[in-house]
């Protein structure tokens, strides 16, 4: 028995380093900048799959995310700083005459977008130094201050200077309405209490969020901006004002 013990020690052993490099990972080919032809079949295999995009969005059961997307779309600042000037000779002109229970703001310019998740344009606040009547009856020269619970408020100033009125509460604050009726979510009035106040000129840029009152105050000659709506995607965009 004492002799057989070397020999199945050293049979262990034998065994032991079998199995070891048996278990040892297979050395695998460095590129160093050549091709390794052994990836071709499966790179093959892969060509005729389709690309899996994150979050399915392209995924045949789902609707497009943006089935009214406008195509791409460029404006010169040469032609934003025209239709400036074009908005503020038609508010001179405007400025002269009664107030009708109307806002005193007019459109222009050459951005005009809309989409069932955003739209864009160009608004020109005027100046009044003779009250008027606002929409919400109040006697004023300030336009009522807003105020939407469906959409943010993105403004780029584009010419002009002023003031804007953000946050607080709007006193005698009411439901705005159309033809068919009160719009839920979109309010109106004046004056605006425990707001803060902001200087404002072309070039700034202005973010206001949902549910948050604003009111325009524009200097002598009036401002400009271009304005895109955002709605939050809970909102019916139909509302949105």
């Amino acid at each position: 028995m004492k002799r057989m013990l070397p020999v199945l020690l050293s049979g262990a052993a034998l065994l032991g380093y079998l199995a070891g490099y048996a278990s040892k990972p297979v050395p695998q080919p460095l590129l160093n900048g050549h091709f390794d032809a052994s990836m071709i079949p499966s790179a093959k295999a892969q060509e005729h799959k389709d690309e899996v995009m994150p979050f399915g969005f392209n995924s045949p059961q789902e609707p497009p995310l943006a089935p009214d997307a406008p195509p791409v779309m460029y404006w010169n600042i040469d032609d934003i700083r025209k239709a400036h000037t074009a908005m503020s000779e038609r508010a001179a002109r405007l400025v002269q005459a009664a107030g009708s229970g109307s806002s005193q703001s007019l459109g222009g310019g050459p951005v005009h977008v809309q989409t069932r998740n955003f739209s864009m344009f160009m608004l020109y606040r005027m100046y009044r130094d003779k009250p008027v009547l606002s929409l919400s009856k109040v006697n004023s020269v300030l336009d009522d201050a807003e105020q939407h619970a469906g959409a943010y408020d993105f403004y780029i100033f584009t010419g002009g200077t002023g003031e804007m009125i953000l946050g607080g509460k709007i006193a005698n604050q009411q439901n705005l309405q159309d033809k068919d009726g009160i719009i839920p979510g979109e309010y109106r009035g004046q004056p605006v209490v425990g707001a803060q106040t902001y200087k404002v000129k072309a070039g700034d840029w202005l973010l206001i969020p949902p549910d948050t009152p604003h009111q325009p105050k524009p200097d002598p000659g009036g401002f400009s901006y271009f304005i895109m709506k955002i709605n939050v995607g809970v909102y019916p965009w139909s509302l949105i004002r």
